[in-house]
């Protein structure tokens, strides 16, 4: 059939196609060798990044090709974290994805202050289980997380050496165990707050308080779920919704608190 012969609604939707194939393959940001080695940089920051071995078997839901076993110590205090092991190409790609869709204005510093904010916030790691040990108002601390969630835990925001053989079990607690949340339920990279991500994800019925183990539970699971499908996409949720919260402090070139407009 030729061309004049076709539907016209055929005709339209053919050329719709192929204007969405010429522009949408160039909307997204271009992957940046510099980017990539910055986010390699950033990764490598990380504390707990010591002695890492590939987890030997799937972690409370997490594969396990993508989850890192590692012991680590911080002077007298050792910590055990098992750690999602992202790719510096992705973590530059959700930067770069980030950076065009609310800092496009700013966009030749946005990638290095989206990082910086993300060091000085979790420390450069996603915490799936274990103790990411931080300093809060000058004092070292045992922080237990549950797939990038700080939570309540035997330990968890205390200071003092706690030995492995016992983080190992508190590093294992199911979701549906969780007791509470430390942070209000923020999530590792960026600290992003529950709400900040739901309305990026309104389908989801994400809940608006995390104080039932119901709630918490389903955040969890909503958090393992979305950072398993930005490992497999150029955009990360929880990253858009932080930059969606703070666009003045992000601008002003600051890393926001949650409160930050």
């Amino acid at each position: 059939m030729s061309l004049i012969d076709r539907p016209f609604a055929h005709i339209v939707a053919a050329a719709a196609l192929s204007l969405c194939l010429g522009l949408c393959a160039t909307s997204a940001p271009a992957q940046s060798p510099e980017h990539v080695a910055a986010a390699k940089a950033f990764l490598e920051k990380s504390p707990v990044r010591g002695n890492c071995a590939p987890a030997q078997e799937d972690f409370l839901g997490w594969p396990a090709k993508l989850v890192q076993r590692c012991e680590y110590q911080r002077e007298d205090m050792p910590g055990l974290a098992y750690v999602l092991d992202v790719p510096p190409e992705i973590l530059a790609r959700w930067v770069e994805t980030g950076c065009s869709a609310h800092m496009a204005s700013a966009a030749a510093r946005c990638f290095d202050q989206v990082l910086k904010c993300a060091l000085g916030g979790t420390g450069s790691a996603f915490v799936v289980g274990g103790d990411l040990i931080a300093t809060v108002k000058g004092v070292k601390q045992n922080r237990f997380y549950r797939n990038g969630v700080a939570i309540v835990a035997p330990k968890s925001g205390m200071p003092g050496a706690v030995p492995i053989a016992e983080q190992e079990p508190i590093a294992h607690i199911p979701e549906k165990d969780v007791s509470g949340m430390l942070d209000r339920g923020g999530v590792a990279f960026w600290s992003t707050m529950p709400y900040q991500f739901a309305v990026k994800a309104i389908d989801l019925g994400v809940p608006a308080e995390m104080n039932t183990p119901d709630r918490r539970e389903k955040w969890l699971e909503i958090v393992r779920v979305e950072m398993l499908k930005a490992l497999e996409s150029p955009e990360n949720r929880f990253l858009s919704g932080w930059m969606s919260a703070h666009p003045i402090t992000l601008r002003a070139g600051e890393c926001p608190d949650e409160r930050d407009p």
